[in-house]
Order: structure tokens, then sequence, then C-alpha cells
């Protein structure tokens, strides 16, 4: 397993732990669960550990699911393929873990004998859709599809007519990465740094690890003006804040102290933007 792509995956996931909305979701699905008491935990528990154990539950086989379907759409595909393509793989593959896990559960909770092979494959079946069908809810939120907007031409005004007001100049649109971000992180544009398969996208507010190319990042950074200097990072020419060289090498200051170096194919664009 490369470390890097465990790495930054356990990141993208602290991410997501710290985001008020993923809590609330779960909170929310566990108390519904709890409320109905599926697979006969309404009769075996009363409500507050139904509703304990459907939150337990939950979350452990959300992250133990996200961790498999993060690892495995990395390292099968990157950041190719066909988006339903990828999502049934991963779903699959995330269900293998997540029917270990809910039978060690509940065996712990309840005891009894591991469950026979046919009970085990309705299991795995019914984890495996829920996991595609996730998969596919998380991607979604990933890639947001949006139409473009334009504003419409102003046609020229009849000779001798008094000219019309100029339009006040147009006001820089959000950049399309910022969607792919949580909420809460969705600031200002400082850089961006690839990560192994995924980009580390910083703003003023945070970073978050997002898995795609780095180009595919760089198109979707909108009127934001910024150079790519290096080939695993771009910075926002605003958020430079100063340059110096060590044995050598020429870096970047960023305004959240981050230091990035500047490849020698990539001083020149540096140099035009006035950044060194």
């Amino acid at each position: 397993m490369n470390s890097t792509l465990l790495h930054s995956t356990l990141r993208e996931m602290q991410a997501l732990f710290a985001s008020p909305r993923f809590w609330g979701a779960l909170v929310a699905v566990s108390a519904i669960l709890g409320v109905a008491g599926p697979f006969g935990t309404f009769q075996e528990l009363a409500p507050l550990p139904r509703f304990a154990y459907w939150l337990a539950l939950a979350l452990a086989t959300f992250s133990v699911g996200y961790l498999t379907m993060r690892l495995t759409l990395a390292a099968v595909f990157g950041a190719a393929g066909s988006q339903p393509v990828r999502s049934v793989v991963a779903g699959t593959v995330a269900g293998f873990p997540i029917t270990a896990m809910v039978v060690l559960f509940n065996r712990s909770l309840f005891g009894g004998p591991l469950p026979s092979a046919a009970a085990a494959a309705g299991l795995f079946l019914n984890c495996s859709l829920i996991s595609v069908a996730i998969s596919f809810l998380i991607a979604m939120g990933r890639n947001p599809q949006g139409a473009a907007v334009t504003a419409p031409a102003t046609a020229a005004p009849p000779r001798g007519s008094a000219p019309s007001p100029q339009p006040s100049p147009p006001q820089p649109t959000r950049p399309p990465l910022l969607d792919r971000l949580p909420h809460a992180a969705r600031g200002k544009l400082l850089y961006l740094s690839m990560q192994d398969h995924y980009v580390e996208v910083h703003t003023d507010k945070g970073s978050t690890l997002i898995l795609m190319r780095l180009a595919d990042a760089i198109r979707e950074v909108g009127d934001t003006p910024g150079v790519q200097v290096h080939r695993s990072h771009w910075v926002a020419l605003d958020a430079v804040t100063g340059s110096r060289r060590k044995d050598g090498k020429l870096f970047l200051k960023l305004s959240d102290d981050a230091m990035l170096p500047v490849s020698r194919s990539c001083i020149d664009a540096v140099r035009k933007a006035g950044l060194a």
C-alpha cells in the first residue's frame, strides 16, 4: 500500500469528520434507523440503546467503507474511468469490509454463531448495494453539474443617439473548484499542491484533498490570477508574500507561511508574473 496514498485518504477523512454537515446527516440517519428498528433491533433494544447502536454502526461502516472506496478508486483508476464504473467497482469492493464489520459488530453485541454462507452472501449483497449508492452520492457531491452562465452581448446604440450608461465591470466569478470543497473550506484560493493522486486545495479557510489531476484543478480556478510554479504546485498571485533562495533553489512564501519550490522550467513564468 502506498503510504502517501493512505496518508492523503486519512487526511481527507479527517476533513470530512470535521464537517458539521457530515455529523448532522449521520445523526439524522441513525435517528431514522433507531425509530424504525430494522433487522430485529426494535425487539432487541430499547429506544436509546437502539439509537446508539445505529449511530455506532453507521459511523464504523461508513469509515471502513469510505476508506476502502477512496483507496480502491485511487489505486485502480487514479483520475481516469467513467463515473458509473468507478462507483460500482468501489462500492462492490467496499462491501467486503463492511460486511465483516457488521458481522463482528453484531456478534460482539448480541453473541451467537457466525451467519451461514447464504446469510453472509445476502448481507454482502445488501452492503454492496448500499455502498455503491453512497459512492454515487459522494461522486455527485464532488462533481456538481452546472451550466456556465455568460452575459448577453450589448448591442451598439444607433448613430446620433445618446450613449447609454456603461455597465459596471463584471465581477469575478467564483472558481468552479470551490464547489468541490466542503462549505466550511470555500474561501479565497491560495494555492494547489499535488499529493499523489489527490490535489490539496488551500484557501484562507483551510485545506481539502480532492481526487483529481492538478491540470484539471488549474482549469477550475476560474478568473483567479495565478501561475503554475512547479509540476506539483500552482499559486494565486496575491497569495505570494515573498521569495527566497535556499541551496540555489527558488522558493515562494505564501500568506499561510508555506514555502513552495519553483522548478527551473517555471522560473520564467514566475518572473513574468512579478513573483521573483
